[in-house]
């Protein structure tokens, strides 16, 4: 008597009880191939658009399973699609009133090769069809989202073919292409792309701007169009390094580097034979010129906290050129410019004061010493104020000196300074050294004594072929820059 009540009850419940009395539904997707799944759709039978992807920003792994919910009520028949990391993508009918599983495997003939990338530019995508193709099939990119770096290796397997002979298409960071007809992956399996016997250029790229660089190209000097993006999908932070690689027979590059700001520093002629590092100093002026660097000596009696230099009439003053170092009284330090010979220079001290200097020819000094009614010299002992300016509290006495510039094309590996006449000495550079058009700011040493007797030496440069330049009697107190070659 109580089961034949219950059942009168159940068949005279309201739709909604009987609705919510039905067990909740789900499809299940396994991933039983040796591959990533991307993107998963699941849509019902006959429709238009197959909805989201239902991995949104994940990946269902080789051998995992993705439980998809679904709606109450509905239609049985559904379409599974989903698309793989190599691009391919395959479907599935799914009756879920019968089973809620759906499973994807790998069938048919496979062939596993390799994608070597010899070559300087990242490959993007890569097409391959059978050369016995009727007409010619790109099909989709066997990388899918994978790209193959240069100097790198992808192991690459094909599916459901057992062809030996391709066609194939490959495209390069740079929208370069290449194109090949009948390569017997069966003999070879091996696809390989630029030429392995072609040295490879190294240096390191260190940003010493304040600017995040966007974009970095590099070309042998003399060549048309600045090719690919060295970077990437990647951006070099400030203080940041980035290891530049460039197989090629020549040694001289152009690089240009493309900042946040859409301004850009472009560097010609570097020598990347012999440079191993590269120092980026931030945009220039949106002006023509070249890299022109200036030596400041502060012989004021306040510490400098900022200095902008630019070319005349700017919109503004550009960045500052001390970033996050000052600048205290009798200290030095280099800055630079991209721009023609003449350039404009504004200080502000750690009181917020500024001065300002308009119409310094870069081309005639390289030198500026910055004092009260400052002024352009050519020596950093030509005015006496400075050194006594220089003995304030704190900033120790300013000391002249010599700049050495390397002029050659080789670096100099070693440097000894003695009293005229004397034997040389030690080697002041240690395991220093100077590099091809490197610069050197060198101070008297003090075993050379006190006063006028300080300032004259014998100095002789030592260069890694060997080679031995001798300066008898050099003025180590001049204040001006030495070519030595």
């Amino acid at each position: 008597m109580p089961r034949l009540i219950l059942a009168l009850l159940l068949l005279l419940a309201p739709p909604a009880m009987a609705q919510e009395a039905q067990p909740a539904r789900e499809a299940v997707v396994a991933n039983d191939t040796e591959r990533l799944m991307q993107e998963i759709y699941l849509y019902q039978v006959g429709a238009t658009e197959p909805g989201r992807d239902r991995l949104a920003n994940a990946v269902l792994p080789p051998r995992g399973m993705l439980r998809i919910p679904l709606p109450r009520g509905q239609a049985c028949g559904y379409e599974v699609r989903v698309v793989f990391d190599d691009g391919a993508d395959d479907r599935r009918r799914l009756d879920v009133c019968r089973t809620a599983r759906v499973a994807f495997t790998d069938s048919g003939p496979r062939r596993d090769l390799a994608v070597v990338n010899d070559s300087d530019v990242e490959l993007r995508e890569l097409y391959l069809w059978p050369s016995t193709a009727r007409v010619p099939d790109t099909g989709t990119d066997r990388l899918g989202t994978r790209t193959v770096p240069a100097g790198e290796t992808l192991p690459l397997r094909l599916r459901g073919t057992a062809e030996c002979v391709f066609d194939l298409r490959a495209v390069f960071a740079d929208e370069t292409e290449e194109k090949r007809q009948r390569v017997d992956l069966c003999r070879v399996p091996r696809l390989g792309f630029g030429d392995p016997s072609l040295p490879v250029r190294e240096a390191s790229v260190a940003n010493r701007a304040r600017f995040i660089v966007r974009e970095l190209y590099a070309r042998a000097m003399g060549q048309e169009g600045w090719g690919a993006d060295r970077l990437g999908n990647a951006t070099l932070d400030p203080r940041a390094d980035f290891a530049l690689h460039i197989r090629s027979r020549d040694c001289r590059f152009d690089l240009r580097a493309v900042y946040e700001n859409d301004r850009e520093e472009l560097q010609p002629g570097l020598d990347l034979c012999r440079a191993q590092q590269v120092e980026l100093s931030g945009p220039g002026p949106a002006v023509p010129g070249e890299l022109h660097r200036l030596l400041l000596v502060n012989g004021y009696r306040r510490t400098i906290a900022q200095v902008f230099l630019i070319a005349p009439d700017p919109d503004d003053w550009g960045e500052d050129q001390l970033g996050d170092a000052t600048l205290a009284p009798g200290a030095r330090q280099e800055v630079s410019v991209t721009s023609g010979c003449t350039v404009d220079l504004r200080i502000v001290f750690d009181s917020d004061a500024a001065e300002e200097r308009r119409g310094i020819d870069l081309c005639a000094s390289s030198l500026v010493l910055l004092r009260p009614g400052w002024v352009v010299a050519e020596r950093l002992d030509a005015e006496e104020p400075l050194v006594a300016a220089a003995a304030a509290p704190g900033g120790g006495a300013l000391v002249a000196g010599v700049r050495l510039r390397n002029r050659s094309t080789m670096p100099i590996v070693e440097l000894y300074v003695s009293r005229p006449g004397s034997a040389p000495g030690t080697d002041r550079l240690g395991s220093a050294v100077i590099a091809a058009g490197g610069v050197l700011d060198f101070t008297p040493p003090a075993e050379l004594g006190q006063g006028a007797d300080r300032c004259r030496a014998d100095l002789t440069a030592v260069f890694r072929d060997g080679r031995a330049l001798r300066l008898p009697g050099f003025d180590l107190c001049s204040g001006e820059e030495v070519p030595l070659q």
